[in-house]
């Protein structure tokens, strides 16, 4: 069996009411829907965030698709705290020099916040917009456009997500462009200036931008509604499991203490190596062992 090995981790610092929950994608490609979801219920974990890869290829059945997965997991105790949204090409089309564009995948986008609340989770997790290079413009102006049209995405999602019920978490993006720093998001949340908007703070991506982890978490603060847990080299985006990259996870972990974070914190780290859902099993185990026993 191959198992991920973690050096032991020792602080003052103890978590041991922090909840740990998953990104089912993990588990789902292997063992589907009702098994992973067996899975994750004997495990102990009471939280998951739903990813937009298990709605991809839906299609025009992509309401279907979200009515059965509800039905489903009414039989299972765990609760579906996010549900990652749409991503990818919509994020371009969000930010499109065409104002149809635009607004078709916003629509899409909005659509995203009915099959959240379908699914019964609290949080919706996007994406923000994404620029293009434009060929009669210079970069500085395509960023003050972008920055302009994200308020208005942010502002629109935010009224739709209140008649859902259902919160928006603008995640720091990987790629180094707008939206990949806590400066950006707080700046995002301050414009738009409404109820209902956040942040999903991804732990990978700020170690991939050279931020730090721990001191994005206090500068965020309580604009942190969401969060994705993963690791890597400082290089790549790996989703490593926490403890497997260069991730100080005894501050991540005080830092979010500190700003007394009380919500689910959701593994999105990837299946390594072919792994067997049994070694993936083993893997969150001592993943969450470790996590809970730092101090």
């Amino acid at each position: 069996m191959e198992l991920f090995i973690f050096i032991g981790l020792s602080g003052e610092f103890s978590c041991e009411t922090m909840e740990f929950g998953l990104d089912i994608w993990l588990l789902y490609p292997s063992l589907g829907l009702e098994k992973t979801l067996e899975t994750v219920e004997r495990e102990g974990f009471r939280y998951i965030e739903y990813p937009y890869e298990m709605f991809r290829d839906a299609g025009e059945n992509l309401m279907r698709r979200v009515k059965e997965v509800a039905e489903k997991a009414k039989s299972y105790s765990v609760k579906p705290y996010q549900v990652h949204g749409e991503y990818g090409d919509i994020n371009f089309e969000l930010t499109s020099g065409d104002p149809v564009s635009r607004e078709k995948a916003l629509g899409r986008m909005e659509e995203w916040l009915r099959y959240a609340s379908m699914l019964e989770a609290d949080v919706l997790v996007v994406h923000l917009g994404f620029p293009r290079p434009r060929l009669d413009e210079t970069y500085d102006r395509v960023i003050e456009g972008v920055v302009k049209l994200n308020v208005e995405i942010a502002r629109r999602l935010a009224e739709v997500g209140e008649e859902y019920g259902v919160r928006v978490a603008f995640e720091n993006c990987v790629e180094p462009w707008f939206g990949a720093s806590p400066a950006d998001l707080l700046l995002l949340l301050e414009e738009a200036d409404v109820q209902g908007l956040g942040v999903c703070l991804d732990t990978g991506h700020l170690n991939v931008n050279g931020l730090d982890v721990a001191g994005s978490i206090r500068r965020l603060g309580d604009a942190i509604i969401a969060t994705h847990l993963h690791d890597n080299d400082g290089r790549y985006d790996q989703h490593l499991p926490p403890l497997a990259g260069s991730i100080d996870w005894r501050e991540v972990l005080k830092a979010f203490r500190e700003i007394k974070f009380d919500k689910p914190l959701i593994y999105e780290f990837g299946s390594q190596r072919g792994q067997s859902p049994e070694n993936i099993v083993a893997t969150l185990r001592l993943v969450t062992g470790y996590l809970k026993s730092i101090g």
